[in-house]
């Protein structure tokens, strides 16, 4: 079996509605119920007529596909490395490179007849526990705490809200913080983890002084983790915000390869990692993460709403303690699934196996209304 094509392109669909849509934009976002569905995608074709998908892709991606043109598909690892060694300005192919190893799993999986956590030695976990992302719904404390109740109900036992307000807010902005997470908390009672993500607040506008007194007024709430709570390259700034909380700190979905995660390793400030497979290094540098952050007894909870089809693969091939729960952002998926003949999400809380060979997931050609093909 030989490549004869890598195709990058993206497609747009009808306008969003339903769950798909924000209930309050923020950071500049215009409200979904004004743009079409979007999404991007790169597909490696063989002579047999068998094909590797993964979401996203850019022109980058575009470019290093060709590299892989005459070369055996089942090589995945002499691939990752021919495409990330020998050259200079790897740092900026990595993201392509990640989506390109994920097509090639998808490809593996689908000409062995088996998914891709099998090929991954898995199941090691019957079922992956979930937790629930609220991004899109309104942070407004008396909605938020509605929202998260119904949650509850549909059997979650983890929810992650976005904090809307930053140091540039003063203490209104502080206190309107603090007034979501204690809402919440009231609504779910004190069996419910709580995990805050400080992404909306536009964390660059942040200094250590703010994050260290926010963190202290969220203790009485006591968060499963803050997550983005700093600018993510603000390295001694999270180690010293560890040191002046009881929370855990949570991040990484920003960071390449096992050469960055372990320089996040050695700080020692983050109690959760968080590399996405679409950024991270796919599904073959995922793995020597998840076995690095093994020695130093650090779970991995990949970021994964868009890559989350493919990140549970991972995750259900990694035992519990090191790889404990997958993230579910509710609204994302609505968008981040949209264009795929199936709909995958778990049930009371938790993911299944997923069904069918290598990710178990394509492509509506009914849902797309304009594909676009990107060139090197």
């Amino acid at each position: 079996m030989k490549i004869t094509a890598v195709r990058v392109f993206r497609v747009e669909g009808e306008l969003r509605d339903g769950m798909a849509l924000f209930e309050t934009p923020r950071l500049g976002l215009a409200p979904f119920e004004r743009t079409p569905y979007r999404a991007a995608f790169t597909e490696i074709e063989t002579d047999t007529g068998i094909t590797g998908l993964s979401y996203g892709g850019s022109r980058m991606t575009a470019a290093v596909g060709q590299e892989l043109i005459g070369e055996d598909p089942l090589a995945v690892e002499y691939l990752w490395h021919r495409m990330h060694t020998g050259t200079y300005m790897r740092q900026e192919r990595m993201s392509a490179i990640s989506v390109l190893d994920l097509a090639l799993w998808d490809l593996i999986g689908k000409a062995r007849g088996e998914p891709v956590y099998r090929l991954l030695g898995g199941p090691v976990q019957p079922r992956v526990h979930a937790y629930a992302g609220m991004l899109g719904y309104s942070t407004e404390p008396e909605r938020a705490a509605q929202v998260s109740a119904e949650t509850v109900a549909q059997g979650f036992t983890a929810l992650k809200w976005y904090l809307s307000y930053n140091a540039s807010h003063g203490d209104e902005g502080l206190n309107r913080n603090v007034a979501l997470i204690r809402a919440v908390r009231e609504a779910v009672g004190e069996d419910v983890d709580i995990m805050v993500d400080w992404l909306l607040s536009e964390p660059t506008e942040n200094s250590l002084l703010y994050a260290i007194k926010l963190a202290r007024r969220l203790e009485p709430y006591h968060p499963a983790w803050i997550e983005e709570p700093l600018p993510f390259d603000a390295q001694e700034a999270h180690v010293r915000l560890s040191r002046a909380t009881s929370i855990p700190l949570a991040y990484g979905e920003h960071f390449q390869g096992r050469w960055q995660i372990k320089q996040l390793l050695d700080l020692g400030a983050a109690s959760v990692l968080q590399p996405d497979p679409i950024n991270a290094g796919g599904i073959t540098e995922m793995r020597k993460i998840i076995s690095l952050a093994s020695i130093y007894g650090v779970p991995v909870i990949p970021h994964g709403n868009e890559s989350g089809r493919m990140a549970i693969h991972l995750q259900m091939a990694t035992p519990a303690y090191m790889a404990p729960l997958c993230e579910w952002g509710v609204k994302l998926n609505a968008n981040a699934q949209h264009f795929y003949t199936d709909f995958y999400a778990p049930q009371n809380g938790y993911f299944a196996p997923p069904e069918g060979d290598g990710f178990g997931f394509a492509l509506d050609e009914a849902k797309i209304k304009q594909r676009t093909e990107v060139t090197p």
